[in-house]
């Protein structure tokens, strides 16, 4: 009866404690923005973002005139809408913001920035989700433990200052946009019928997400990949409908153009062909270097169709998010904000095994997201940066990339030869292993 009494007292306890760090949560969430807002407002007179350059809003700016152009029946692409810069995304994308032409700029900005932050914490949300259906997340630890929306509150108040969350917010940009339709796509039930529709509205809208169709249907989910085909086709035919000559030139022309966009060699662009362009100091790598990205991008995604085959969704989401990030010729850290979810699917793993070796993976990859190495070394005139270090910190989401798909391949390998009984091993070490399957 007393050891009972115990237990009792224990988990009333336990509980008390999850209600309280609930609370905490949703309190640093709050003072997040309110700190966000002020320095953005006092010190900054722009959204918060460390570097040279001023982001204010730019691309919202070009979508914005992208929309004027659609409004008033004037060619989509061809001629620069600010500065030099013209619009560079399917006449779907200029369809689907077409509501920023009715209202004031400032409208647009705020309106643009609290969508983003609500999608932030949304988006979070369900990224637990995934993890949750992995199954990882058992609750036997106290922050797993918590509920679904309390861990989100959290994890959006520290992602809100990793770089390719200021650089979206900073810019205008659409990468929450599409990250969330991505992770709400992946964590919806196999057995539901339309899934794929998210990954395939988000491919519409920017092609990078694409590459989630191959991994939906190499891991078994045919009819997920099926309708992710149908309804990116549907965006295209819907944009052929309403801008014809339009759609017509970016599927022609303007798909085939990276230099509308900017520099390959860029330190912002982290992407391998933006890594190899800075290495052999040239505009875009050859051939050969090209041959490369693709083998490397094709294995990734096995990788990630094996992880789900496995039941390891988690690992196969970021897999693939990193594959689509590295193999796209441009990839600018705010596309990375497609990885966030990835990093508190790491730090859910860690604290669930109290793996120590997660736990450093974790922090390695905070750290790259919070050093803005890439953007300190941008400025108002981009340049090639030159010496060894320079090399490294400008390709520090890159090199991370390829060390995280190297430590998961590794532990799949290790994995399979624990299965096939080639390598005993004792049950602690498997169950390390395990643990970087699912963070690495």
């Amino acid at each position: 009866m007393t050891e009972l009494t115990r237990q009792e007292g224990f988990e009333r306890r336990q509980e008390r404690l999850r209600s309280l760090a609930g609370v905490a949560c949703w309190c640093a969430l709050a003072l997040s923005i309110i700190a966000y807002a002020v320095i953005s407002a006092t010190v900054f007179h722009q959204p918060f973002h460390v570097g040279l350059r001023q982001l204010r809003y730019f691309d919202l700016r070009i979508y914005r005139g992208a929309v004027e152009r659609i409004l008033h029946a004037r060619p989509l692409y061809g001629l620069p809408i600010a500065r030099h810069l013209g619009f560079t995304y399917p006449p779907t994308t200029a369809i689907a913001l077409l509501p920023l032409g009715f209202a004031s700029i400032r409208v647009d900005e705020w309106g643009f920035t609290a969508l983003n932050l609500v999608l932030l914490l949304w988006t979070l949300r369900r990224t637990v989700l995934i993890w949750r259906s992995s199954n990882w997340g058992t609750g036997g630890r106290l922050l797993t433990g918590l509920n679904d929306w309390a861990i989100a509150a959290g994890a959006a108040a520290l992602a809100l200052w990793l770089e390719p969350v200021t650089t979206t917010l900073g810019y205008g940009q659409l990468d929450l946009i599409i990250t969330a339709l991505v992770v709400f796509d992946l964590s919806r039930s196999d057995t539901t019928r339309t899934k794929g529709v998210g990954i395939g509205l988000a491919a519409g809208l920017k092609l990078t997400p694409l590459i989630f169709i191959p991994y939906l249907l190499l891991s078994g989910r045919r009819r997920a990949a099926l309708w992710s085909v149908s309804a990116f086709l549907g965006t295209a035919v819907l944009s052929l409908s309403a801008a014809g000559g339009d759609t017509i030139r970016y599927w022609t022309k303007v798909i085939f153009d990276t230099r509308v966009v900017g520099r390959v060699s860029d330190a912002s662009n982290q992407s391998l062909q933006g890594a190899a362009a800075r290495l052999l100091d040239v505009h875009s790598p050859g051939a050969f270097a090209m041959l490369l990205i693709a083998l490397v991008t094709v294995a990734t995604v096995g990788l990630a169709a094996l992880a789900s085959r496995r039941g390891d969704d988690a690992t196969g989401f970021w897999l693939c998010a990193v594959a689509s990030l590295l193999a796209s010729p441009i990839s600018w850290t705010h596309h990375w904000a497609l990885v966030v979810p990835a990093l508190l699917l790491l730090v859910l793993s860690a604290h669930e095994q109290r793996s120590r070796r997660l736990a450093f993976a974790a922090l390695l990859v905070a750290a790259a997201g919070y050093s803005y190495l890439p953007e300190l070394l941008e400025g108002p005139r981009p340049r090639s940066p030159h010496g060894l270090w320079a090399m490294l910190a400008s390709d520090s989401y890159v090199i991370f990339g390829l060390a995280a798909i190297l430590l998961a391949g590794f532990a799949m390998m290790r994995h399979r030869q624990d299965q096939l009984g080639m390598e005993p091993v004792s049950r602690p070490d498997a169950e390390e292993d395990r643990a970087v399957l699912v963070g690495a």
